[in-house]
């Protein structure tokens, strides 16, 4: 009991620092200007002259999309070898993995997705993938830490119950896996991102206007 209480806060305490320094960094950004934006694209003060500040970036998508990647591929791993253990300690342990994923998927398609402008015919196209799998991984990730919950409070340890978990979480990787596969597509062979190409100003009225696109 005692170590599934310290293993629960060490990933508690780890997951949301790093959501909270995610979301003070997106407000912050928020608060800038169009041309504050737009010099901080081209001319960044920096208090390190190698490592870039986070008000270098463009935008901080990229930062905060990994973390529900990892956790959710490693929840649905943990979830296959608990289908032989059953093991009580173990279900503490994926119901936080699958609940963080789910805050970071939210988080990264929410907070910090990036807006567009001017994409070619052909990154419109994989964005739309992008975005798809990325709304089925949200949804998904959400029933699996819902279903695992009521594997832990009400339907304790049943196999047949933790292999229908398991499919729930399966279909949650392989949705962001895509996303994943779509979002490098979009930033290494579309080219939007690098360097704020192709990406608006978040601050601008009106997102759904022209070829715009916001999540």
């Amino acid at each position: 009991m005692k170590i599934k209480h310290f293993f629960s806060i060490i990933l508690v305490i780890a997951f949301l620092g790093s959501l909270t320094k995610a979301l003070a960094l997106n407000e912050k950004r928020n608060s800038l200007d169009e041309t504050e934006l737009s010099v901080s694209t081209t001319s960044v003060a920096q208090s390190d002259p190698v490592k870039a500040d986070f008000d270098a970036f463009p935008n901080l998508h990229p930062m905060v999309v990994h973390f529900p990647i990892v956790l959710l591929l490693l929840a649905v791993v943990l979830q296959l070898i608990q289908l032989f253990i059953l093991n009580r300690t173990m279900d503490w342990v994926i119901l936080l993995m699958v609940g963080s994923g789910f805050i970071g998927a939210y988080v990264a398609g929410t907070f910090v997705h990036p807006h567009t402008e001017g994409l070619t015919e052909m990154a419109k196209s994989v964005l739309e993938q992008h975005d798809k799998y990325a709304d089925w991984t949200l949804w998904s990730s959400a029933l699996a830490a819902i279903l695992k919950i009521v594997s832990l409070f009400w339907v304790k340890l049943k196999r047949g119950f933790e292999i229908a978990v398991f499919v729930v979480m399966a279909f949650a990787a392989y949705s962001v896996s895509e996303a994943g596969h779509y979002g490098s597509q979009l930033v290494y062979i579309e080219g939007v991102g690098p360097q704020g190409k192709y990406l608006g100003n978040e601050n601008e009225e009106g997102h759904g206007e022209s070829d715009e696109h916001s999540h």
